[in-house]
């Protein structure tokens, strides 16, 4: 069974005498019957942890699962998360400023919110935390990346035909992702995407529409009155308070509770991995935290397997601290290499000549790959901008991501005794960035609305805002599969550790968000380790 130590466990055995306690206590827990081997810990539950849960939970695995952050039910009176034009404490993890970026951020009081920054040496990146992780603030895009993209990132030995048959597939059913409905995209706070429409068919692109987890019914509840606005008007990116964003808490870790193996514990914020002593498996240790940010008591769990799914950053420092420290040794050397921000570069058009209207109705809308003008292909996608009514007009987004070899890398850091996260500085990184600069110029100058208007808005991307290269929603890698971890997911130097989170992927996707390629890529790994038990 998972054995799960620490104070709440020496209560009851105090409380009664020897064995007879030591039995009520794992009946209590769900796990009086786990069989040898058949025990697990995962660490996250964000889209590759929540995919873990479920499936060992459905294969009889007795399953533990870590998070460190809090649930995030969602409220009556539509008051769950923070809003983009108010953000408050809900909006930081235990951070002292909430907002999109450390840049145009508020100060607030330190709380267990959704949003967690970790500023590295050149780069911002940005993790979800909370029941749901990720998934709870991520904008709700699910594309699949086109083939020659995909095979441009990814080693050959991961076939995207069985990707694309079987994985990708069973990701989307169980998110339950479907594109944009026509009637939502013909309502007045829709003008954004329609216009976007227009705006590709003048710079002669085609559009590529994918899928989102966005529950539609719901949005037309927005539309009508009976939820709280939110959707509709571009909030996203702090969680969705009518409830229409379909986060893993609703999905695949809801699905995994209801296997009756599996046990979720929010605000458990795992602090020391070291191996089992007297048989395989692993001892992890986690601060049980209160909304405060204080330690209430310590928790150990031990199990025969151990998921690593913290997200990219996170996952791969608890590694990186691991090894420096000893209590894993034995970790490959590479594990904290190949960290990459999915080619990722941010962009707004202020005043732009088209009409995108007084309210952005999100998530956002189809993508453009542009293959012919720059020196590596890049894609662009609109995004809803959520500015509050009548300011809509005033500027749109757009992600741009492009292909690049940069890659920066965690490393331990002797003087603080924790790991940081390092990518190339700016000057490094000129080359991307102009590639990107230059394309994103040519595409105002190619959409004018017609000829003598002036271009299509002023493309701000001042990395002293927080926009171009400054920072990631999506950064990636760290235990790069075919180097930190094998092609399956196994973490080297250690049996029975796994990795299937965006840490495992080679620092980008291709050319498209990553949330759907991560949820695939931790079925895939799951597959082949239930095959092996």
């Amino acid at each position: 069974m998972v054995r799960v130590l620490g104070v709440s466990r020496r209560a009851v055995l105090r409380s009664a005498a020897g064995a007879g306690a030591l039995a009520a206590f794992a009946a209590s827990t769900g796990r009086a019957h786990a069989a040898p081997g058949r025990t697990a810990i995962v660490i996250g539950t964000g889209f590759g942890g929540s995919v873990a849960a479920l499936r060992l939970g459905e294969a009889g695995f007795s399953t533990t699962v870590f998070e460190r952050g809090r649930r995030w039910p969602i409220r009556p009176d539509g008051d769950t998360f923070a809003t983009f034009s108010a953000p408050d404490k809900r909006a930081a993890w235990f951070g002292n400023r909430a907002g999109a970026n450390s840049a145009s951020s508020i100060p607030v009081e330190p709380y267990p919110g959704v949003l967690d920054h970790v500023v590295g040496d050149g780069i911002e990146a940005i993790y979800g935390a909370g029941v749901g992780g990720g998934s709870l603030v991520f904008g709700s895009f699910t594309p699949i990346p086109r083939r020659v993209d995909f095979e441009h990132v990814f080693p050959a030995s991961v076939d995207y035909s069985e990707m694309v048959s079987t994985y990708y597939p069973r990701a989307k059913k169980a998110l339950g992702v479907a594109p944009m409905p026509a009637d939502i995209l013909r309502h007045p706070n829709y003008v954004g995407p329609r216009s976007w429409l227009k705006v590709i068919a003048r710079y002669g692109a085609t559009p590529h529409f994918f899928d989102f987890a966005i529950d539609w019914d719901i949005v037309r509840d927005e539309m009508a009155g009976r939820k709280r606005p939110s959707v509709i008007v571009g909030e996203l990116s702090y969680g969705v308070n009518s409830g229409a964003k379909k986060s893993t808490d609703r999905s695949y870790l809801a699905a995994a509770e209801r296997t009756g193996n599996v046990t979720i514990k929010p605000m458990h914020e795992v602090f020391d991995i070291r191996p089992r002593s007297r048989r395989p498996g692993f001892v992890v240790t986690a601060r049980v935290r209160d909304e405060q940010g204080r330690t209430v008591r310590t928790v150990t769990a031990e199990a025969d397997h151990l998921f690593m799914a913290a997200g990219s950053f996170h996952t791969t420092r608890m590694l990186v601290e691991a090894r420096a420290k000893g209590t894993l040794p034995r970790l490959s050397p590479r594990i904290g290499e190949g960290f990459g921000t999915n080619g990722d570069f941010l962009t707004i058009r202020a005043n732009p000549s088209d009409d995108f209207g007084v309210v952005q109705g999100g998530p956002g809308y189809a993508r453009i790959y542009e293959d012919r003008l720059t020196e590596t292909p890049m894609s662009m996608v609109y995004q809803a901008t959520p500015l509050p009514f009548p300011l809509g007009k005033t500027g749109t987004t757009h992600l741009v991501q492009a292909h690049t070899d940069e890659r920066g890398s965690v490393d331990f850091d002797h003087a603080t005794g924790t790991a940081r996260l390092r990518y190339p500085h700016p000057e490094g990184r000129n080359a991307v960035d102009r590639q990107a600069a230059a394309f994103v110029a040519k595409f105002h100058e190619r959409t004018e609305a017609r000829h003598g208007r002036p271009a299509n808005g002023v493309p701000i991307h001042l990395r002293a805002v927080g926009f171009g290269s400054a920072g990631t929603y999506h950064g990636l890698g760290g235990v790069v599969m075919g180097q930190g971890a094998s092609m399956d997911g196994a973490v080297s130097g250690y049996d029975g550790l796994y990795v299937v989170d965006g840490s495992f992927l080679p620092g980008a996707v291709g050319l498209v968000n990553p949330a759907l390629t991560i949820t695939a890529m931790a079925e895939r790994t799951m597959d082949r380790f239930l095959a092996t038990r």
